[in-house]
């Protein structure tokens, strides 16, 4: 403020001479439009109050902010934009009255109630245009009209001109809003940042702003590097704009710091079905997953992000999609440590047995909702979430191992009937096999020895036949049903049989059962024993198979141990087997009723298939194959005696054979059966020494034990006795006839205290 030291009295007023004050002069100079001098003045005050050395109290800085506003409006009138921007932060506007004037912009950020604080004569002087549109207008008007035709607004050259200054405008606001987060990154490092509501305010509309301007402008660089550091954006003000321009990313990387994952997934979901595109997200699908899995394993977990998680993984499971990682996805969900009570489980080894189901026989609610979502989305899904039921989540509900049990053989029936050659590969394996038993039995020169075991048919198949889909559904039908006493065995029989019936309608010739071996394990589970052994015996031709089911664990529960594809095999299958690596530790499932069930003895089931032998050339019309059914039944009936003799009784084999069979035949099985007949014998008589000399010596003992204790032992005279050896043979003591009065009178070997 100047002062006057000369005052000038009038009769009614007075009045000073005082110099020009710093305001006055700018003022006069800009409304002169002499811009470039009013600026040197403010500039020299400047450089006065950094580098002239005085002490500039709070007014005089007040008044070198007020002249940089007062010109920098004064630019922006006369839309000199750069200039404008450039003055109006060294005078420390607040960024939100410049964003005033771009509503398209500004949005909603600048409230009816929001008030901002200035200095009286800069709001005096600010331009009454509502927008910088109407500026860029009111100052073509000014500069061009008339002299345009037809007028300002509608002449190419002056439509043209507006576009420049609009971008001009917008490339100010840019600088400028930079310039003011800059300022506010210096200031939060200096300690001197500020966190009032009206700052934050401040704050929100720089930062929201710019992202708007980046994505406008496909700043993408610029765009990321303000997401990744702290910043107050408005979501909801800048979803539209980043959607418009295609900045998905950038729009994910806000929903997922404010934590709105329906948001978030939606817009990986529109990008994994091709809706939108953003070459900057190039794998939606994977990030999806890591995310929910992410949710789905965090500490503080809920029941919202397990149904989140269950949904988004339902809808990744379609068929168009990604089905695999949606039913790892789900499963995930199903097994996260959060579903786990706190009492100690009863089994925590072996998580994949399936065990007895009286203790548990329905399933969770929540599984069959998503089992029934999975089966509308995708069949084959639902397929593989019920295999994860039943071997890891250990389910015991009798739906679920029939609904199982069913699916893997319409399975089985669809690669059937859908691809003639898995047809023409299968029958071909089962001939192949069934003839090279056949051969190598015909072939032996000695079939009372036989040298090597053939594999089963199981083994045969797994390790001969190409790796495929339709060869891993066989082995996982076949495991499922041999380990799985849950299911109505009656019922997937008939449906294999009714398949298979159809079939062979429309197949050419006629051919043996294709599914036989499956259909000897549903008559195990039955317990038909002949039906079985003459499933195994006579349409798979696997003896060992066979064998192996008589000589079973006969022990209560699934059958008695019978088998017909024993445990351990199961577990070799499953091992050597891709994709079946889940099944080698699963244990046999039983019902209650079948683990209190008794088995059939061995010797028993092995006579049946002895009979089972020897009635395979009885269908036989042909001489020529009657001779060699016969040469097979021979050898087979050799290598059964061999290996299984110690369970036949030697005069029922004897009356089975016929009497045209050679001797040489069973030579080594009569051998064997009177050596291990004599060896019993001598065993026995063995033991009956050694337990005569064990009783002999504890008498010994015993009778020095009563002698002491005042009981009366008669000892031999040494004269010997009054009768002969012959007549003491003959004596026999009844000890029912009581004593004759003669005989001495008893003795009291333990006597009554009381009575002494």
């Amino acid at each position: 403020m100047s002062r006057s030291l000369l005052l000038l009295l009038g009769r009614h007023s007075v009045q000073s001479l005082v110099p020009a004050t710093l305001i006055s002069q700018v003022e006069s100079l800009l409304e002169s439009h002499r811009i470039p001098h009013a600026v040197d003045l403010a500039d020299q005050e400047r450089r006065r109050q950094l580098y002239g050395g005085v002490n500039i109290d709070e007014a005089e800085a007040d008044q070198l902010q007020y002249i940089y506003q007062r010109i920098g409006f004064q630019c922006f009138t006369e839309t000199l934009f750069e200039d404008a921007g450039k003055h109006l932060f060294e005078g420390g506007l607040d960024p939100r009255v410049l964003v005033s004037y771009f509503p398209n912009l500004r949005g909603e950020l600048n409230g009816v109630d929001n008030t901002v604080d200035m200095f009286g004569g800069v709001a005096e002087h600010m331009p009454p245009e509502s927008s910088v549109e109407e500026i860029i207008a009111a100052n073509l008007v000014r500069n061009y009209s008339p002299h345009l035709s037809p007028n300002t607004r509608e002449a190419p050259s002056t439509s043209e001109l507006r576009k420049i200054l609009l971008i001009a405008a917008e490339d100010m606001l840019e600088a400028y809003l930079r310039k003011c987060r800059t300022r506010r990154v210096l200031e939060n490092q200096s300690g001197g940042g500020s966190t009032s509501p009206n700052r934050q305010d401040e704050y929100a509309v720089v930062d929201t702003v710019l992202v708007k301007l980046f994505a406008r402008s496909e700043k993408t660089k610029d765009l990321y590097a303000l997401l990744q550091e702290p910043h107050y954006i408005v979501l909801p003000e800048v979803e539209t704009m980043l959607v418009e321009n295609g900045q998905y990313k950038a729009l994910c990387e806000l929903h997922q710091q404010m934590g709105n994952h329906d948001k978030l997934l939606e817009i990986w979901a529109k990008l994994i079905d091709g809706e939108w595109l953003d070459e900057d997200i190039s794998d939606p699908v994977g990030a999806m997953v890591v995310y929910l899995h992410n949710l789905n394993e965090r500490p503080d977990k809920s029941a919202t992000y397990t149904q989140l998680t269950q949904k988004w993984a339902l809808w990744l499971m379609h068929e168009k999609r990604v089905p695999k990682e949606g039913l790892k996805l789900l499963i995930s969900s199903r097994s996260s440590p959060a579903r786990t009570s706190g009492r100690r489980p009863a089994r925590h080894q072996n998580n994949k047995s399936i065990s007895n189901p009286d203790s548990d026989a329905n399933l969770d609610a929540e599984d069959k909702n998503l089992l029934f979502g999975i089966r509308e989305i995708n069949p084959t899904a639902a397929l593989q979430y019920l295999e994860y039921l039943i071997l890891q989540r250990g389910s015991k509900a009798r739906d679920i191992h029939m609904e199982y049990a069913t699916a893997c053989i319409d399975e089985l029936m669809g690669y059937l009937q859908g691809e003639e050659g898995i047809e023409k590969l299968w029958r071909a394996k089962a001939s192949s096999y069934f003839s090279s038993s056949s051969s190598s039995s015909s072939s032996s020169t000695s079939p009372a020895i036989t040298t090597s075991t053939p594999l089963p048919f199981i083994s045969y198949f797994a390790s001969t036949t190409p790796e495929s889909p339709s060869k891993r559904a066989r082995l996982k039908t076949l495991l499922f049903l041999q380990v799985s006493g849950l299911y109505d065995v009656s019922v997937i029989k008939e449906r294999i049989l009714s398949a298979s019936d159809e079939h062979s309608k429309t197949a050419k010739g006629k051919h043996k059962p294709l599914l036989s071996l499956e259909l000897a394990v549903l008559e195990s589970k039955l317990g038909n024993h002949r039906a079985v052994l003459e499933c195994l015996v006579r349409e798979v031709g696997d003896g060992v198979s066979a064998e192996a089911y008589c000589t079973g664990n006969n022990r209560p529960g699934s059958n008695g141990g019978r088998q017909v594809i024993p445990t351990r095999l199961c577990r070799s299958i499953a091992e050597n087997t891709e994709g079946l690596s889940n099944w080698k530790s699963v244990v046999t499932a039983t019902t209650k009723e079948a683990s209190e069930e008794k088995g059939v003895a061995n010797g028993t089931l092995l006579r049946m298939l002895l009979e089972v032998y020897m009635s395979i050339g009885d269908a036989e019309k042909q001489p020529s194959s009657r001779i060699d059914q016969e040469q097979v039944q021979q050898v087979q009936v050799a290598r059964l005696l061999n290996s299984q003799g110690v369970h036949l009784d030697v005069r029922d084999v004897i009356q089975t054979l016929p009497s045209s069979w050679p001797l040489h035949l069973l030579s080594s099985f009569i051998t064997r059966s009177c050596r291990r007949t004599l060896h019993t014998s001598h065993e026995g008589q063995i033991l009956k020494m050694v337990s005569l000399a064990e009783n002999w010596d504890v008498k010994e003992r015993t009778w020095s034990v009563l002698r002491e204790e005042g009981f009366v032992v008669e000892e031999a005279t040494d004269g010997g006795d009054d009768y002969k050896g012959e007549e003491v043979e003959n004596i026999v003591l009844n000890e029912k006839i009581a004593l004759s009065p003669s005989d001495p009178s008893p003795v009291d070997v333990f006597p009554d205290p009381k009575e002494a």
